[in-house]
């Protein structure tokens, strides 16, 4: 049953953000980052400067697709913030809320990311996580990226990992 669900999900609830979201879609960043362990307050205060919703609002203006939700009768319930970044793509977030959680709903959100990459003409999508984010390892081994470093010292003093994924 639950499998039937996440399908669901992956065919109706994955579109790009509409501007009337930006607000909720900041709000569900803002509650799914600040209770991280791992990462520090410089690094929190940074990321909640670049997803506000005029910032949200402004990615959606200049590249439609670099926004990516999850919805369920309307409420947003995960999200996806990328970038073009050179030919390549930049998965710089994602995140469920917690009600969500455990649905595959992040597995969805990187698949649509897949078709984004695609759509824009890439080859790869690459991204960091921190070292002891069990969570996003897992979830990024299971669709495909491969680790290619490991950063110590990195952004605001704390250590990251970098991944990729290749799609031919």
């Amino acid at each position: 049953m639950q499998r039937n669900r996440r399908i669901e999900v992956a065919v109706t609830g994955i579109s790009p953000m509409e501007r009337d979201d930006a607000e909720q879609v900041s709000s569900l960043f803002r509650s799914v980052l600040l209770p991280l362990s791992y990462y520090n307050d410089a690094a929190k205060d940074c990321e909640l400067a670049k997803y506000t919703p005029g910032r949200l609002i402004e990615m959606v203006t200049n590249d439609p697709d670099s926004i990516m939700v999850a919805r369920d009768s309307g409420e947003v319930a995960g999200y996806c913030f990328s970038e073009r970044n050179d030919g390549l793509i930049w998965l710089a977030w994602f995140g469920i809320h917690p009600g969500y959680r455990g649905r595959g709903i992040g597995g969805d959100l990187l698949q649509a990311l897949d078709h984004r990459t695609l759509k824009a003409g890439s080859h790869k999508v690459w991204c960091d996580c921190r070292t002891n984010n069990a969570e996003s390892k897992s979830v990024l081994l299971r669709h495909g990226f491969l680790p290619l470093c490991t950063a110590k010292n990195h952004w605001h003093g704390q250590d990251f990992i970098l991944w990729e994924k290749v799609l031919a």
